[in-house]
């Protein structure tokens, strides 16, 4: 399997589809195939590249706390109660400089200046999560679960 997961379309102008990637999961030793992408984040001068899950039923957008520390992204006082997949968790709300989503090395979309929720407590994520205040705004995304892709295609009025 290729691990450069995301492809242009020749066929269709403005359309992106990538593979769905590896996660091994420490808790289940198991590895799942899941619609992550590649993702660059630039805080100030630093920035890192890892993964983010495509996740329609995330209403935000999400990075893990560890994460945020080695960006050194600056954290709102007052905590607010989110509820997830997991039950509820206390979480931070924070701007982010750039969240760059990749092909291959290459941003096809960048979100300039956006608001995450950053849990507060370490090891409540294990990705980062684009949701549907980020990702979804800009897209229409199609999973192809049995062939492991998702699609994602410019709107028309876009």
């Amino acid at each position: 399997m290729r691990s450069e997961a995301c492809l242009l379309s020749r066929k269709r102008e403005g359309t992106i589809v990538c593979r769905y990637l590896s996660f091994y999961d420490q808790r289940l030793k198991t590895t799942f195939r899941l619609p992550l992408v590649h993702i660059r984040i630039k805080q100030g001068n630093v920035a890192l590249k890892t993964d983010a899950l495509i996740d329609s039923g995330a209403t935000s957008t999400f990075i893990p706390l560890e994460l945020a520390e080695v960006l050194t992204i600056e954290l709102s006082k007052e905590k607010h109660d989110f509820i997830g997949a997991g039950g509820t968790f206390s979480s931070y709300v924070a701007k982010v400089d750039l969240i760059e989503v990749l092909k291959g090395v290459t941003p096809f979309y960048e979100f300039k200046g956006i608001l995450v929720t950053i849990p507060a407590a370490k090891g409540t994520l294990p990705y980062c999560v684009l949701g549907r205040d980020s990702i979804f705004r800009k897209y229409h995304i199609i999973f192809k679960e049995n062939e492991e892709y998702t699609v994602f295609k410019v709107p028309k009025n876009r």
